[in-house]
């Protein structure tokens, strides 16, 4: 559980940085969109973000993932947060395609070490990226918030996306459980649901782009299952239990924090 409570740690610092920095990037253009934020409104000063963005990215790489974790791995996070928040994520492939990389990193921070010990398989790698791509496909749909005319094309590439990630976190999760799971059943659904565009709903683009984020707990359940045998139908539930709870906690610390902010 130590090892398991400093690896959560470190990928919480990589986020924490990679965020505030993006906002700092941002101030200026928020002044004008979204003047109500922390920075454009002078709640919180540039100064105190950076040293708190500093600070994050120096105990990411203090913490290192713990002793199950890859420093090297922690440090990719970090340069591909720094290169999208200084100027990269203005193209719309290089964007996504660091942001991609952010994500993709950030999780195999744990999974390297285990490959690189021959403690799991090289394929094992795939999880990460397939979450690396799920995060690409956000990326190219956030950028179409206050463009009407963009957003279709770059919806169509977010859901293959998708699609492609839950196809992919539901075959993994069978292959590593040798056996079915809860995991690769849901992600059936969600897949299906996605092909036929019900997944993000119809709505602005910021509402889309938040359901998308919250798929992020369903994606990470299905590759979870393959964690455990096919046939343990206990641990099976529990994981779909515990990725329910965190989706509704999320929506409700979201709803908490605009109703503070209002």
């Amino acid at each position: 559980m130590r090892d398991l409570a400093l690896l959560a740690a470190t990928s919480a610092c990589v986020y924490v940085a990679g965020m505030i920095a993006n906002d700092v990037a941002d101030r200026r253009i928020d002044a004008t969109i979204h003047p109500d934020r922390p920075l454009p409104s002078g709640r919180i000063s540039p100064i105190t973000a950076i040293a708190v963005a500093l600070l994050a990215a120096a105990g990411a790489v203090a913490l290192g993932g713990g002793p199950i974790g890859s420093r090297l791995t922690v440090g990719v996070a970090l340069l591909a947060a720094l290169l999208y928040d200084a100027g990269i994520k203005r193209s719309l492939v290089g964007g996504a395609l660091a942001m991609g990389l952010v994500r993709a990193a950030n999780a195999a921070v744990a999974v390297v070490p285990l490959v690189e010990s021959g403690g799991t398989p090289a394929w094992a790698l795939a999880g990460p990226a397939l979450l690396g791509l799920y995060s690409a496909g956000i990326t190219v749909l956030s950028t179409a918030e206050g463009r009407p005319h963009r957003a279709p094309p770059r919806l169509l590439f977010a859901r293959i996306a998708a699609f492609v990630a839950f196809v992919g976190a539901g075959v993994l999760s069978v292959g590593a459980a040798d056996g079915m799971t809860v995991g690769a059943v849901w992600a059936a659904g969600i897949a299906l649901n996605v092909a036929f565009a019900r997944v993000p709903k119809p709505r602005p683009v910021p509402a889309q782009v938040f359901e998308m984020l919250l798929g992020f707990h369903w994606l990470e359940l299905i590759l979870a299952s393959g964690g455990f045998p096919g046939r343990d139908w206990v641990a099976q539930i529990g994981i779909f239990v515990a990725a329910w709870a965190l989706v509704i906690v999320a929506n409700l610390g979201v709803r908490a924090l605009r109703v503070r902010a209002v």
